[in-house]
């Protein structure tokens, strides 16, 4: 997780759930739609958010003899409107601008009634700072790093939560989570050992939590993700630096890694290194029906163009994949470059499977269960904090052919960190908020 600063945007937070499931939201940031591509069913409605720092609008660019097809109020820093006019929109797609500052455009996709779509759905819950999430046995566990533990809903009809138990407790810096298939569930976390930051995985089973693994390098980023698939526990490791060289401890073999180890994991059990040169990997899945294990990575903070935010995947089966960092760096095209603050070349190594674009902050990652979320890839964009306003969504990285495909935006959210599916939809946790919002498939 970059950048993590506790910015409650409760504009974002209230606004970002439509009343009903034909329902939309177009938000301003940064100067910029940071969703420009919306989607509302035929005879919905359309709320524009504007927490940015100037005041904005939202106004149709085609017209009719009464004007233009739709409308906002001009709405300042912290306000809402409903876009008039969008209830009446035959189905097609419809480009907008602010005509205040006309560099921010979007469109407007109105669909036909039936017609299959992504909406937000409240459900109830809030978790102070939340960092993962998983479904497991008919509940929804949740890490609440603020609180230093592991947080349990039941997931009710309709992807509602029930109300929030403590399931574990008394964790330093957690962030990760997942359940192996005993029902033991394994939680990273991270603690000051020797003068250095360690991360560790505690292993949770009949309400007793011990320690399974320790040591593993890290600093300005931790022990992040989880996923356990068949008889292995997958871990990304982070770095101990920002660019390979600043901001924390020198780099050691395990920083920037995907791990795995057999579980149940023995006493000190050595990993298995299924990839390294990584800069910053958050979380992990596996591609239904594959042996592909894959992630996300964060690029360094001020090495534009260079330092994407990017999508990877490894073959399990095979040997460790190394994709180079911190020599290597890589541009919107994925053209790998050498990274100017070290002095190790960057050589011929893995190649990332998609960009995912600058300072998004990409994190947590979940793959399609069929229908209408198909068989692609969702990932959690936390978000920069910078006047970018890069991130701060959902989206969905179509995988055709076994490739990755350009990301559509699903959702938006003030800093959207990790993504799970459950029998309902995808639940999607906002680190800023506390929020748990569920992503229902309608029409």
């Amino acid at each position: 997780m970059r950048r993590a600063v506790l910015v409650v945007a409760a504009l974002l937070a209230t606004s970002l759930t439509p009343s009903h499931a034909a329902d939309g939201v177009v938000v301003a940031a940064g100067i910029r739609f940071v969703n420009p591509d919306v989607t509302i069913g035929q005879g919905g409605r359309l709320t524009f958010a504007n927490p940015d720092v100037a005041p904005h609008n939202v106004v149709a660019e085609a017209s009719d003899r009464n004007g233009p097809l739709f409308a906002s109020t001009t709405v300042t820093t912290g306000g809402t409107a409903e876009v008039k006019g969008v209830e009446r929109l035959a189905p097609s797609t419809y480009t907008f601008l602010c005509t205040l500052h006309p560099t921010m455009r979007g469109t407007l996709t109105v669909t036909k009634p039936g017609t299959a779509a992504i909406a937000p759905t409240p459900t109830g819950a809030n978790v102070p700072t939340p960092t993962s999430l998983t479904v497991h046995d008919g509940a929804l566990y949740v890490v609440s790093y603020a609180s230093g533990s592991v947080l349990s809903m039941p997931v009710l009809p309709g992807g509602a939560l029930g109300p929030a138990t403590p399931y574990a407790t008394g964790f330093t810096d957690p962030l990760g989570l997942a359940f192996a298939p005993d029902g033991t569930l394994y939680v990273s976390d991270s603690h000051s050992a020797g003068g250095r930051t360690v991360g560790r995985v505690w292993a949770v089973r009949n309400g007793a939590s011990t320690v399974a693994i320790d040591g593993l390098p890290n600093g300005r980023h931790n022990t992040n993700g989880l996923l356990v698939s068949g008889s292995r526990l997958y871990v990304a490791n982070g770095n101990a630096t920002d660019d390979g060289v600043n901001g924390g401890d020198p780099e050691l073999p395990l920083n920037g890694t995907v791990l795995s180890y057999a579980v149940p994991i023995a006493k000190n059990a050595r990993p298995t290194v299924e990839a390294r040169g990584l800069r910053n990997p958050y979380d992990l899945a596996l591609r239904p029906g594959t042996n592909e294990v894959w992630f996300p990575t964060n690029g360094p903070d001020d090495l534009d163009p260079l330092g994407e935010d990017l999508l990877h995947k490894v073959d399990v089966r095979r040997g460790t994949a190394d994709f180079g960092f911190p020599a290597c760096l890589y541009d919107a095209a994925l053209r790998r470059a050498q990274n100017p603050r070290v002095k190790t070349a960057c050589r011929p190594n893995a190649t990332p499977e998609r960009a995912l674009g600058l300072h998004v902050s990409a994190n947590g990652i979940a793959f399609g269960t069929g229908g209408a979320w198909g068989n692609d890839v969702y990932v959690a964009e936390y978000g920069s904090n910078a006047p970018s306003g890069s991130g701060h969504r959902v989206v969905r990285v179509p995988i055709v052919g076994g490739k990755a495909g350009a990301p559509q935006d699903v959702f938006v959210g003030p800093s959207p960190l990790d993504v799970a599916f459950g029998p309902d939809g995808l639940y999607v946790a906002d680190f800023a908020t506390g929020a748990i919002t569920l992503l229902r498939a309608v029409g």
